[in-house]
């Protein structure tokens, strides 16, 4: 077991370094609140403030007044403030880790990228449905068989592409490695074969050791007076539960994979399609900043072929291929055009590109789940779901939220320039808009709302695109839609 953290510590005896200023609240029995603060106690930059979610914590008004979303994990460094736990760590790293977001590395630090927000996709849902209940945070799924077998399915095949190497980050830890390792920390747990009928496979037993040995505060998953992840699936099953270890021998690649991969000359090639809300945002960005090649891409029939499963095996777009390297996740991909052919878009100082990190974060979790029951069923990519309208209340009642926090005092969420904060949004506040998502989903878009789609309209030279694609623009399917359904 790693050695040397202990819970983030306020003190600091005779001859140790006293700790940063950094203070961050949340819970030691959070997996997502564990990568940073596994992060700030070996770099010893503060100290954890236990904060529940709830009345007694994220909803009084003290917490109100830095984080207005109520959820933890939320970073405090001096005036910053900076919420989710991808954002938190990518500001911890800006700032003070550097080695474990390689600015130098560009297709590495794509590469971490992708890792983290395809974690956040299916593998965190499968969390959700067989970590949360085992540790009394849900209910746990009508088959838990089922359930656990799925989650298994999508595990390997993240596994069977990220975790080739060592690490995330290769041969050493990666804030990817932080964000993960507690999630698969806790699949280790005799509890979860117990009860959640998963059956850990050894690459994942392998990984969460070789973290463990990596990581100097790694202690805390397993100690932390009575509320680490160990001691609370220790508690729910009555005893101590073992960690499970690998049985075999795993097969890791010793070689930078990542290195290995040249990127092109000229133009990137970006596979997408102008209906697609997560390809719009990179889209745009490679149009405005002239550096990409657009290669229409249809989910299913194009995304499924043997060509486009060798650049993506999770066989989704928005997908980016530079030469030899290939990057997919939109968030990834417009930091990756940022940082190569548009830096003014994601800003190099830590604090603006905290807040950049956070809408977009923000974003995914709170209003992007929405979008399926409203917008994909206006465009017929789905059936609409009894509770639509219920949805599209809630969707008018977020966006107002996000408006008042990250779009009050300033014309665009990092001030007065775009950022890819705002291409990740815009097309998703553009199509919230049309009178389709009033009639159908009660959506009722904020003054606020609107004028960001004005300004965005008017700063974004290829905005038009929402309007005109050859009969595939969000506008003209929405226009058809809806001229069809009245």
């Amino acid at each position: 077991m790693g050695q040397g953290g202990g819970c983030c510590r306020t003190e600091a005896g005779a001859g140790e370094e006293l700790p940063g200023s950094v203070e961050l609240y949340g819970v030691t029995v959070s997996s997502n609140c564990m990568g940073a603060l596994l992060l700030i106690t070996e770099k010893k930059l503060g100290r954890l403030v236990p904060t529940m979610p709830g009345p007694d914590g994220t909803r009084r008004p003290e917490f109100l007044a830095m984080n207005p979303f109520h959820a933890v994990p939320t970073l405090k460094d001096g005036s910053l403030v900076v919420a989710e736990s991808n954002a938190i760590l990518r500001y911890l790293a800006t700032k003070y880790a550097p080695q474990l977001y390689p600015v130098s590395d560009p297709k590495r630090r794509g590469y971490i990228d992708w890792a983290m927000e395809n974690f956040a996709g299916t593998p965190y849902q499968d969390a959700q449905a067989l970590i949360y209940p085992c540790l009394g945070f849900a209910s746990p799924p009508a088959d838990r068989e089922a359930a656990a077998k799925s989650a298994l399915d999508n595990l390997t095949e993240y596994t069977n592409f990220f975790l080739r190497e060592k690490f995330v980050g290769g041969d050493k830890l990666s804030i990817a490695d932080y964000k993960i390792a507690p999630f698969l920390y806790c699949y280790t747990h005799q509890m979860l074969l117990e009860q959640g009928k998963f059956k850990c496979p050894d690459r994942v037993k392998q990984y969460v050791k070789d973290f463990v040995d990596a990581c100097p505060s790694s202690n805390l998953l397993s100690s932390a007076d009575g509320m680490s992840l160990k001691e609370v699936l220790d508690a729910k099953r009555g005893s101590p539960g073992g960690l499970a270890t690998p049985s075999s021998t795993v097969k890791i690649e010793a070689s930078d994979l990542i290195k290995a991969k040249a990127r092109g000359s000229g133009k990137v090639k970006l596979f997408g399609a102008p209906p697609s809300g997560n390809a719009l945002g990179p889209t745009l960005v490679g149009m405005d900043l002239q550096c990409i090649e657009m290669v229409p891409t249809m989910p299913g029939q194009d995304t499924r072929t043997e060509e486009f499963l060798a650049m993506n095996p999770f066989h989704a777009i928005p997908t980016l291929k530079d030469g030899d390297y290939t990057l997919a996740e939109s968030s990834a991909i417009m930091r990756y055009l940022a940082t190569n052919h548009g830096p003014e878009l994601y800003p190099t100082d830590p604090g603006k590109r905290a807040r950049v990190d956070w809408a977009i974060d923000n974003f995914a979790t709170t209003l992007y789940p929405d979008a399926p029951k409203t917008l994909y069923a206006c465009l017929g990519f789905m059936d609409f779901p009894p509770d639509t309208k219920d949805v599209g209340r809630g969707v008018s009642d977020k966006l107002q939220e996000f408006a008042d926090y990250f779009l009050r005092d300033t014309k665009f969420i990092a001030g007065n320039q775009l950022t890819i904060a705002d291409y990740k949004v815009a097309p998703f506040f553009y199509a919230w808009g049309h009178p389709m998502l009033a009639d159908k989903c009660a959506i009722l878009l904020p003054a606020r709302i609107a004028q960001f789609n004005t300004q965005f309209a008017a700063s974004s030279k290829s905005s038009g695109m929402f309007l005109s694609a050859g009969g595939y623009a969000l506008k003209e399917i929405l226009d058809k839609r809806y001229s069809e359904t009245k």
